[in-house]
């Protein structure tokens, strides 16, 4: 029985295993992104960072910063891939909700290992309890390959 044992794992070893990667893509490619029709976020900082996700494919972060100089409350950071159909439809509702219940000076929250499309706009915004009224400051990206 041992030995049967010992010659199962020597073949099993000497055959290995490939993972099948033909319909995966793994290329990282180059890219711009550009945040265009900013409104409202003079005290704040947003980058769409381009990395590697935790399937090794392309991915990307986007990071919304406080740059004010006084801390912010109730903090809601929204992202939506804004898509013909999504926009026809009646209601149009963001990808992603985050709530933050404070966030300080130069502090920032990060969205990460979205999948995100080339081409298309990725509207974000930003809404914060300043005193005793809501604020709130957007933009949209728009992920283009580098040339």
């Amino acid at each position: 029985m041992k030995k049967m044992c010992i010659i199962a794992s020597v073949i099993i070893a000497l055959s290995g295993c490939s993972l099948n990667t033909n319909n995966m893509d793994f290329k990282i490619r180059s890219v711009n992104t550009e945040l265009t029709k900013q409104s409202g976020l003079e005290h704040w900082k947003l980058a769409l960072l381009p990395k590697t996700n935790s399937l090794g494919q392309q991915g990307y972060d986007i990071e919304f910063q406080n740059t004010g100089e006084a801390s912010v409350k109730s903090v809601v950071v929204y992202y939506r891939i804004d898509t013909k159909e999504k926009l026809s439809g009646k209601t149009v509702k963001a990808d992603s909700k985050t709530v933050i219940s404070k966030l300080d000076p130069n502090e920032k929250i990060t969205l990460s290992d979205l999948t995100l499309p080339m081409d298309t706009p990725i509207s974000v915004a930003v809404e914060w309890l300043e005193v005793n009224h809501i604020s709130m400051g957007s933009g949209i990206f728009k992920i283009t390959e580098s040339k």
